[in-house]
């Protein structure tokens, strides 16, 4: 359990972790945007990243309605790592429906804390196309409602923190955001749009082994050019070889899919032609970071 009191100074839990070793570990609070230590400007390239996070009144981005958006843009170095917050914004939504209770128990958003209010749309709308790329956490959730919200921005590339990264290899476990977060040493106490935003700065700012950041590592991902095979026809008696494989179960298309390097395909459709189903052609689809989570 995360202890948020003042009871215990910093340097006496300091203490405390010295005499219990690894029986103790320490969380901080992430810092405000304002005190996020910055790395030095140095020379170029950079670019410009946008992270988002929305709250809306339910999961289905044809029926339900953003409540709660921020985002913040960072302008970043070629090693990933952040040299200045060039803007952050967050603004409440009233929707067209009440906000179920469910809704207001996770987020502590009610009707009358959105009563008249909206968007300052055209704002949000100019900082989403300034950036070179989106992140946000479970990209595939917040792009159906902010796509929805302005159609404008459909086709931008976006990279998804939850899985364009690999949180296993790289030692973690887990891919929700509060426990990615208190594994490198912070916590956030509140699930509201801009606490989550601020905490993936943070998680995507924090350094790995290899000296590169997360943010590093999750860019090169998102943005490598890959190939969505599918299992066209596989029968259902096949479907524990799929998942063992690394196939995932795509219920609108109502098929069995892979994404892997351009060639690799030719040696996985014979392995499906061998295992699963004898088919001459099975569909690919070119992905990249403009289409992948969608």
């Amino acid at each position: 359990m995360t202890n948020t009191t003042n009871r215990l100074t910093v340097d006496v839990a300091k203490n405390v972790v010295k005499k219990t070793d690894s029986d103790v570990r320490i969380l901080h609070r992430v810092a405000q945007l304002k005190d996020l230590q910055l790395a030095p400007r140095g020379k170029g390239p950079f670019r410009i990243v946008g992270i988002l996070d929305t709250e809306t009144t339910g999961i289905d981005p044809e029926q339900d309605e953003i409540i709660d958006l921020a985002l913040v843009t960072l302008e970043i170095n070629g090693v990933g790592e952040i040299v200045k917050i060039i803007s952050a914004q967050e603004g409440l939504r009233e929707p067209s429906i009440p906000i179920p209770p469910k809704i207001t128990a996770i987020t502590g958003i009610a009707d009358a804390d959105v009563q008249g209010l909206k968007f300052e749309t055209a704002v949000v709308e100019h900082r989403l196309h300034t950036a070179d790329v989106l992140i946000a956490h479970c990209a595939s959730f917040d792009i159906g409602f902010v796509e929805r919200l302005i159609p404008s921005i459909a086709g931008a590339a976006w990279a998804c923190s939850a899985k364009d990264f690999d949180w296993l290899t790289a030692g973690f476990d887990g891919r929700k955001l509060g426990h990615l977060l208190n594994q490198v040493g912070y916590f956030n106490d509140s699930h509201r749009a801009m606490t989550d935003v601020v905490s993936l700065v943070h998680l995507l700012a924090h350094r790995l082994p290899s000296g590169r950041t997360v943010l590093s590592d999750l860019l090169d991902n998102a943005s490598c050019r890959m190939t969505r095979l599918e299992a066209c026809g596989a029968p259902y008696s096949k479907r524990h070889q799929l998942k063992r494989r690394g196939y995932s179960w795509d219920a609108r298309a109502k098929v069995w899919w892979i994404e892997l390097s351009p060639v690799e395909c030719d040696a996985e459709e014979d392995w499906l032609r061998d295992n699963i189903i004898a088919r001459k052609h099975f569909d690919r689809t070119s992905i990249t970071w403009r289409n992948r989570h969608r």
